[in-house]
């Protein structure tokens, strides 16, 4: 399949957002966090608590709290609607609640998610693919599949979840979920761009993701091949 590298380049020139990295958005969403719940009244202090508890309790949902602090959108959720105090609201958008109250409701909501391999293998399983099917084709090594996957890992990185879901053959919604339930959304880096560009195209080649991420000076993959078509993880 033919790449346009150029309409890749007029994408990130276009929509790329001044801070590109990780640490950058969460230093600022973290800083946002804590003005909101320094100014919350006493009577605020059971909503402050459990908001706190969710942070602390690992590095995935402190970092699901702080991308929504960041723009206060709850990435899982697609323009439904729901009922609040009465009102229709659309969840996919700003509310009128106050932030304090919208971080509780997405504390509520968000508490007891499935993890990120969890959430691999529940894809594989609606699939009927093996984790070898996987990696092959996400071009990684069975070591660094498992450890990506293993349920007692911590702080799987943007680019390896990124490379899962081009494995997994994700549509653009499925490579969303997957994300944040890794903690991460999407639109927040240029690696998101440029790999939200192929999964729009269903475009799964990393030879083809590694050309273009050349051309935009980004960070290629480091791309393994397979040796033997007989593993069976």
């Amino acid at each position: 399949m033919t790449i346009d590298t150029q309409a890749i380049k007029n994408l990130l020139q276009r929509e790329a957002p001044e801070s590109d990295s990780d640490e950058q958005l969460l230093c600022s969403a973290d800083g946002k966090l804590n003005e909101i719940l320094q100014q919350a009244t006493e009577e605020d202090s059971a909503a402050v608590e459990s908001i706190r508890a969710y942070a602390e309790s690992n590095e995935t949902n402190k970092r699901k709290l702080l991308a929504f602090c960041a723009n206060f959108q709850d990435p899982t959720v697609r323009g439904q609607q729901a009922v609040c105090g009465g009102a229709q609201i659309q969840l996919h958008a700003m509310l009128e609640d106050s932030e304090l109250y919208q971080l509780q409701q997405f504390v509520k909501k968000h508490q007891y998610d499935i993890s990120f391999p969890s959430t691999v293998y529940e894809m594989m399983d609606q699939r009927n693919m093996t984790a070898p099917q996987v990696y092959s084709k996400a071009m990684m090594s069975r070591q660094d599949f498992a450890r990506a996957t293993d349920p007692r890992g911590k702080n799987v990185t943007r680019r390896v979840v990124w490379q899962i879901i081009i494995g997994l053959h994700c549509t653009i919604d499925e490579a969303e979920s997957v994300l944040f339930s890794a903690g991460y959304t999407m639109h927040k880096t240029r690696l998101d761009l440029i790999m939200e560009y192929f999964v729009k195209h269903k475009n799964y080649d990393m030879y083809a993701i590694n050309d273009a991420l050349q051309s935009c000076n980004e960070k290629m993959y480091l791309l393994y091949r397979q040796v033997r078509d007989d593993d069976v993880g």
